[in-house]
Parts: C-alpha cells; structure tokens; sequence
C-alpha cells in the first residue's frame, strides 16, 4: 500500500504540470513590424493550433523527467535523516518534478517558435 501512495505522490506533480502547460507558448502575442494583413486573425488561430499540436510530454520531456527523477531519488539516499528508500521515493519525486519543468519550459519555447515560423511563412510581419 506504502508504494501505491507514494507512485500516486509522483505522478501527481507531473499531471498537474502538464495539465497547467497545455497551451503554453501556442498562446504568444506575436510582435509585428508592421500593421497585419486581413488575414492575420485566422492565420494566428490556426498557427496557434499547429503550435498546440506539439505534445507537450514527449520524449524529451520524459527523459528529463526520467533524469530528474534519478538524480532526485540519488540524493534522497544520500540525505541521512530520512531511511534510504523514503528518501530515494521523496528524492525522485522532487527530482522529477523539477525535469518535467525544465521539459514543459523547452516545449514553451519550441510552441512558440512554430507559431511565429507559421505567421512568418504565412506573409505576416512577425518580429518576435
């Protein structure tokens, strides 16, 4: 029973991150260099939604999940104050936690570069 509470305690972090970060990046307000075309407003809806279309957990963010969770799981062995594998449970839990943020930030920055890619391919004076 000890373990399914603690997988649940694991899990939870990386669902509510990655329910939190669903549309992140896809919902940039580009910069123009210039006064948009008519256009411009169905253009971003549908840029938008080919930037959405990137999974947000996909096999880069799990690796880091993955290596957070190990690096984590290793320092919660090292702490001394807790036993070895509550601390390795907690440890990979933080640790995974912590990669899966720096995965849904990558991914952030990637939706966001395809929205703009999209606009600039479209004919829109997109500065950023």
């Amino acid at each position: 029973m000890l373990f399914k509470e603690q997988f649940t305690l694991m899990a939870l972090p990386l669902a509510l991150i990655t329910a939190a970060c669903s549309g992140t990046g896809a919902q940039h307000q580009p910069v123009l260099s210039a006064e948009p075309g008519p256009a411009y407003a169905a253009d971003l809806e549908q840029c938008r939604t080919v930037a959405k279309s990137q999974n947000l957990w996909n096999p880069e963010t799990r690796s880091q999940a993955l290596i957070g969770a190990g690096i984590g799981a290793l320092a919660g062995i090292a702490d001394d104050s807790v036993g070895n594998a509550e601390g390795a449970l907690a440890g990979a839990a933080v640790g995974s936690a912590a990669g899966a943020v720096a995965g849904a930030a990558d991914m952030r920055n990637t939706r966001r570069d395809i929205l703009i890619e999209c606009l600039q391919q479209r004919g829109h004076p997109v500065a950023g």
